[in-house]
Formats: C-alpha cells, sequence, structure tokens
C-alpha cells in the first residue's frame, strides 16, 4: 500500500496584491478539482490581514504531488507578482524529486519527514 503524502505552505502576500493572489488561489483549486482526482484534500487559507495564505494538500501518495507540480508549473512562475515569501513549507511523506529541486531552486526552505509512522485517512463525511 502506498505512503499518504502531506504538504503545507505559507505565503506571504505582497502588499496590495490580496485580490490577484486570491484569484490565482481559486485558479488553481478549479485546476485541482478537474485535472487531479488523486488529490485528497486541498484547501486554501489566508489570515484576517490579508497578507498570508496557507496551502493544506492531502495527496494519496507522493506521485499524487509530482503530478500537482506539473499542472501547476505556470501558476507558480506567474506568482511573484502577488508571492513575497514561502514559510514554514512542511512535506509529510517521500517527497518527490521534482518538488525537492523546485525548492532548491527558489531558494526556499522545504522540511521534509519522510518517515510515515502510523496514521489514518477518512475522506468524505462521518459515518454514523
Amino acid at each position: 500500500m502506498s505512503e499518504p503524502f502531506i504538504y503545507f505552505s505559507t505565503y506571504a502576500v505582497r502588499e496590495g496584491h490580496l485580490d490577484e493572489a486570491l484569484d490565482s488561489c481559486r485558479d488553481v483549486a478549479r485546476l485541482v478539482e478537474s485535472r487531479e482526482p488523486r488529490m485528497l484534500v486541498f484547501h486554501f487559507f489566508a489570515d484576517e490581514s490579508g497578507r498570508q495564505i496557507t496551502c493544506l494538500q492531502v495527496h494519496a501518495e507522493s506521485e499524487s504531488m509530482a503530478n500537482h507540480m506539473s499542472l501547476i508549473s505556470e501558476h507558480l512562475a506567474r506568482s511573484g507578482s502577488w508571492l513575497e515569501s514561502f514559510s514554514n513549507a512542511v512535506a509529510l511523506g517521500e517527497a518527490p524529486a521534482v518538488m525537492t529541486q523546485w525548492y532548491q531552486e527558489a531558494g526556499e526552505q522545504l522540511a521534509r519527514f519522510p518517515r510515515h509512522v502510523a496514521g489514518v485517512t477518512r475522506v468524505g463525511a462521518p459515518v454514523g
């Protein structure tokens, strides 16, 4: 059985670019919904100030993250107009090479926890 891959990161939004950032997040969410069936959970949340957005992703396995990286490459290339920096980027599970390479090339930090120890995955409404 393959292990899940979980990723989250916080993005600092450039002053005055919140609307652009939110539109970009919504575009990516629509792309995920239409083209990434192995993505189990995908959400963006913004703080009250409008200066930070956090993304949470739960993939069925790390290959799904590699697929996601290739699908959003165009969005990543355009994010420079609103994205000031990354922080708190965490990969839970074996990060695909394309992801670790992207972080290295971008000069950003990615905390990695590659060993899955134990857990339960439930998706959908609770039973009972």
